[in-house]
């Protein structure tokens, strides 16, 4: 529980100081905000923006004064001196806290309609003491930096509010984007789990939210014979990019089939593809978390793959050795189609999912070139 301190930081923001998560579905361009839960470390997820060649050169952004609100934390907008894409600010007007620590997580430039260049900012906001952290997107004209206005913020309803990712803040197609992790039921606390993608346009006056087609968080979809979630087999590999909004980089290797990484997906998930068409996908560690539509993933003890799919499992011994649990279901429309465990010291070490011929450990497949 939150000491006295922390129930004053609560009060002092007029918030509802949830511990808990909870359904998070806002939508439109009225969704509101709250301060975001505090992570470890000082600053998590800063980006030094001087790594994005898209910055603009004109204005040193971790060099300059801004003028914050904390997300809202007060009303009056509190000048902060940012040096090297940190600072503190002590004044007056933060909010009874003794500071507020504050640091650049993104900057990115682009153009919008009716606006021409602007660079949008994101900031990270920690008073103290408290618990939790804030953050807030402002935009400003790239050329002499002056600020246009900042993106309305964002609340999880009656939860947590999500967090910004902050590599995922960009300026496209005339509106600024970004990946936002909201709360649901069931997760802990500072683990947001449910991936949104919002965009931002201006319509004259202010930044006005809507949601936007984006990005799969693809560590929340399920494995069958078929695919997983909107990726399907026989999908050419620029299908497949589409339906999860996501590049999947490379070219298709010398071998008969490639195995491909999602750009910013899971680590440990591969989509294998031949003559340009997913066959297979296969999941490897460190993806322990991915699992098949029964809940079958990498650490899963023997017997419970082998009740799971009881009366449509077989244990086999491979040339290379081991053992292989192999999933064919009976069903007519799968014909052709399994999953395949790999197992190791009575327990599933990874798995893979497709046509018979392609969902296998061996021979490999190559990486892309």
């Amino acid at each position: 529980m939150w000491g006295s301190a922390r129930r004053f930081a609560c009060i002092a923001l007029s918030t509802v100081c949830a511990l808990i998560g909870g359904s998070a579905l806002a939508t439109g361009s009225t969704i509101q905000a709250a301060p975001q839960a505090q992570h470890s470390g000082d600053f998590p997820g800063v980006v030094n923006s001087y790594l994005n060649p898209s910055v603009s050169k004109v204005v040193d952004w971790e060099n300059r004064d801004y003028s914050l609100t904390c997300d809202d934390t007060v009303n009056k907008p509190v000048k902060v001196a940012i040096r090297s894409g940190k600072g503190v600010a002590k004044a007056d007007g933060i909010g009874g806290y003794d500071r507020w620590e504050v640091a650049v997580q993104r900057t990115t430039q682009g153009k919008l309609p009716h606006l021409g260049n602007v660079t949008a900012v994101l900031f990270y906001c920690s008073p103290q003491p408290s618990n939790f952290f804030t953050q807030e997107l402002r935009v400003y004209r790239s050329n002499d930096g002056s600020e246009i206005a900042r993106t309305p913020h964002l609340s999880g309803g009656d939860w947590l509010p999500p967090e910004y990712q902050p590599e995922s803040v960009a300026i496209r197609k005339g509106r600024i984007v970004a990946d936002l992790k909201f709360y649901g039921p069931g997760d802990p606390h500072g683990s947001p789990s449910r991936l949104r993608h919002l965009g931002w346009t201006w319509d004259g006056r202010e930044f006005v939210t809507r949601e936007a087609p984006g990005r799969i968080d693809l560590t929340r979809e399920r494995i069958t014979v078929n695919g997983m979630g909107p990726l399907k087999l026989d999908m050419s590999r620029d299908e497949a990019a589409k339906a999860i909004g996501m590049p999947i980089p490379g070219e298709e290797g010398r071998r008969v089939c490639t195995d491909f990484s999602v750009q910013d997906g899971p680590e440990g998930l591969l989509l294998r593809f031949t003559s340009d068409r997913l066959v297979a996908i296969y999941v490897i560690r460190p993806a322990t978390t991915i699992s098949t539509l029964s809940g079958m993933h990498i650490g899963s003890a023997r017997d419970d793959v082998l009740d799971t799919y009881a009366g449509e499992i077989t244990a086999i011994t491979p040339d290379y050795g081991g053992e292989e649990l192999v999933f064919a279901p009976s069903a007519p429309e799968f014909a052709g189609k399994v999953i395949r465990f790999g197992m190791s010291d009575g327990a599933v070490e990874t798995f893979i999912a497709g046509e018979r011929d392609w969902a296998v450990f061996a021979p490999s497949c190559g990486a892309p070139e």
